[in-house]
């Protein structure tokens, strides 16, 4: 039984590694049209190559918003990667929030997905330059159609972290795996248990 314990200890160090890693970059200050160097914590091997799929929420009404996402790169090899061209290919809204995520290409494919981490939702700033630029924005003279599905907006302070969602729906997982190993652990110690019984029997019958 023993033999099975580092393995055990392996799996929850690597479910661990995976719930609290999240992206090294901080997304403040990010201006249409500049370059943003995305940097992430260190993740599972067996997760690439990755995919970084990026996701614009646009609030329309108090419960609800419009959502468009698409993915910036595929085949990703690394542990950081130059967003050139912010939102590119994103639309730029500037009312809208803005999320990354970063997946595994193995899985990308499957809606039972999850992402391996998940930035938090921020916003990007109009550049000065911009006035004039073609484009997407939100102007109160101009209209942007998003191709969306219905969304439902959080209220501002009650919204969940990616991070903790991800976090959240490893704890299940772990229980089980929790609850299997002391199944099987309990299993053994009995069997040891009736096992030196019955040879304590059978050496009082020799006796």
């Amino acid at each position: 039984m023993r033999l099975r314990e580092p393995s055990i200890f392996l799996a929850l160090s690597q479910l661990f590694a995976l719930a609290t890693a999240g992206f090294q970059s901080t997304f403040e200050n990010i201006t249409r049209g500049s370059d943003f160097l995305l940097r992430w914590d260190a993740i599972n091997g067996t997760e690439y190559p990755l995919v970084i799929h990026s996701r614009l929420i646009n609030q329309t009404s108090e419960y609800g918003a419009n959502s468009l996402e698409i993915n910036i790169t595929t085949g990703l090899n690394a542990s950081s990667y130059l967003w050139t061209n912010v939102p590119n290919p994103l639309p730029y809204i500037e009312t809208a929030k803005y999320e990354l995520e970063i997946r595994s290409q193995n899985w990308a494919r499957t809606k039972a997905s999850e992402p391996v981490l998940a930035s938090e939702y921020f916003t990007i700033a109009n550049s000065k330059d911009d006035g004039d630029a073609d484009g997407p924005t939100d102007g109160s003279d101009e209209t942007t159609i998003i191709p969306s599905r219905p969304t439902h907006q959080p209220h501002p302070g009650h919204g969940v972290n990616s991070n903790t969602a991800i976090a959240a729906g490893l704890v299940v997982p772990v229980v089980v795996l929790l609850a299997v190993f002391g199944f099987v652990w309990t299993q053994q110690r009995q069997k040891r248990i009736l096992e030196e019984r019955r040879k304590q029997r059978e050496q009082l019958c020799i006796e």
